[in-house]
């Protein structure tokens, strides 16, 4: 059996027209669209779209369900994309290879940046209902991530909890909130819910992370490095401030952002908790890398990354899950029947990475 680990589809209006409830249904999301064809989002009078100040500046509507300027570069069918067709869905999975899909949102993966957080947890509850009613309806191969921010906290810890009841396997966040990092002690009541419920926690790409998303004007270095940055602060939160002693049963995986990154950065921590000027020991009491020993820490790759092979028996075979992209416009296709036949990759650990690694982190 393939599992993706991290597939996604694109929300439309009808589910927060449907779900949103009566005190926020004024504020829900609302699609608008630009003579060029680009579909894009605007939620509490704020949008992400802005007039381009120079040639690359931006990416209209690529969190938007299709619109007539992006439908065709996503090779995916408008039913697929939106998951208002499960046959469409379906279908494509069996071109892929993929048997089971773990599905995460594209508007709300960088709802945790969004100030206000009450708004942005009645946003989540609208989306998690509807996703659940869509799994149920193919449970075998549809699998909903849930989606919280911790902007509020408490409204988060709070959604825990329902989001077992609707048979979700999983709860999405990013590697910050806002300005905030993810140990910060605003967030413990989730945590303590995540843990007492042993809810596995996804820390997912988001491109809005402080100072750094407006750095650069042009979308591709900014694409480069905003992209990548929330989810080192993410898991340098998870493994440097002990975060995983107070919290046993905590679970995280970190996803699309890569694995060539990941022996660096972890190498690295270990070589400034090693050096006692930096204090490491008053918030941890051993190497951050044993933590990835622990099966607690997984990260998503893709068939096509070059370095996997190397990165996998570096890091260990446990800690790695497929992740398609799927149906994101970026993504390479193929990825699962790429790293399938990949011959650098033993057949025990092609199998770990394709099936039994997010079994053991979503539960299954």
């Amino acid at each position: 059996m393939i599992i993706d680990a991290d597939g996604h589809w694109f929300e439309t209006e009808e589910v927060f027209n449907k779900y949103m409830e009566p005190h926020l249904r004024n504020y829900r999301p609302r699609l608008l669209s630009d003579e060029q064809g680009y579909n894009f989002w605007v939620v509490d009078g704020q949008s992400a779209y802005k007039r381009p100040s120079i040639k690359g500046a931006g990416a209209p509507g690529t969190a938007a369900p299709p619109g007539k300027a992006i439908q065709s570069a996503r090779r995916a069918s408008p039913g697929s994309q939106t998951l208002t067709s499960l046959k469409e869905r379906l279908d494509d999975l069996d071109n892929e290879a993929i048997d089971m899909q773990f599905l995460y949102p594209s508007f709300l993966l960088h709802v945790n940046a969004w100030p206000d957080g009450i708004l942005a947890n009645g946003v989540c509850r609208a989306y998690n209902t509807w996703l659940a009613e869509v799994c149920s309806q193919a449970p075998d191969r549809l699998k909903g991530v849930g989606v919280v921010s911790l902007q509020d906290s408490k409204g988060a810890a709070k959604e825990l909890a329902r989001l077992g009841e609707l048979g979700m396997t999983g709860v999405m966040i990013n590697g910050t909130a806002g300005a905030k990092r993810l140990d910060h002690p605003d967030h413990e009541p989730f945590f303590a819910e995540a843990d007492r419920l042993r809810i596995p926690i996804a820390v997912h790409f988001s491109l809005q992370f402080p100072v750094v998303d407006s750095l650069f004007e042009h979308h591709f270095p900014n694409r480069v490095l905003a992209g990548i940055l929330p989810i080192m602060a993410g898991l340098t939160s998870v493994l440097c401030s002990g975060l995983l002693d107070r919290y046993k049963n905590l679970k995280f995986a970190f996803l699309e952002g890569g694995i060539s990154w990941v022996p660096a950065h972890v190498e690295r921590m270990d070589d400034h908790f090693e050096n006692p000027r930096y204090g490491a020991r008053d918030l941890i009491s051993h190497p951050p890398s044993d933590y990835l020993k622990s099966g607690r820490i997984f990260f998503g790759c893709e068939g096509n990354e070059s370095f996997l092979g190397r990165v996998v028996e570096e890091v260990g075979e446990d800690s790695f899950m497929y992740s398609s992209d799927y149906p994101h416009a970026d993504r390479t296709e193929g990825t699962a029947k790429l790293l399938r036949d990949r011959t650098d990759i033993t057949p025990r650990s092609r199998n770990k990475l394709l099936e039994d690694n997010a079994r053991r982190f979503y539960g299954l």
